[in-house]
């Protein structure tokens, strides 16, 4: 099985139950937002990651399969893994590197179970993090080119 950094989803305009989704630094119900490319055709990923050093992971690829699973962050100098299977049979793993623990801030990289690659973004504000100076809307910097996100 392949393995999935936190929660991964494809880019939908808001994440799953996105009015209950908040960042609630060291606690189970804390939520932030998993964005992630996935392979190199344009397609994305947008969904949630919940708990705190472990929990659910839930999103959608952009085209339209859902996908599940867990994450975990128990790793040395910040590093943590995820791992979802999508309803297709397609296995999703990553690994990934905190960048700021209170805001959920993560970046990794992973594959599926077709061997394509996986790139993934988390946190409160990843939104912002993926919008270059000047933009309208963030982009996802994947491999076939910037996806732009609503």
């Amino acid at each position: 099985m392949i393995r999935l950094i936190v929660p991964v989803t494809i880019c939908l305009a808001a994440p799953l139950d996105a009015e209950t989704c908040e960042n609630v630094p060291y606690s189970q119900s804390n939520c932030v937002r998993v964005l992630a490319c996935v392979g190199d055709q344009g397609l994305y990923f947008d969904g949630e990651a919940r708990g705190w050093d472990t929990g659910p992971v839930t999103g959608k690829i952009s085209n339209g399969i859902t996908c599940d699973g867990t994450w975990t962050a128990d790793g040395p100098f910040g590093a943590g893994m995820g791992q979802m299977t999508c309803e297709n049979g397609v296995d999703i793993g990553v690994i990934y590197h905190t960048q700021d623990n209170e805001t959920g801030t993560v970046i990794g990289n992973g594959s599926d179970s077709l061997g394509q690659p996986i790139q993934i973004w988390s946190g409160e504000n990843v939104l912002e993090f993926l919008t270059p100076d000047g933009s309208v809307s963030p982009r996802l910097p994947c491999m076939s080119g910037p996806i732009p996100m609503s």
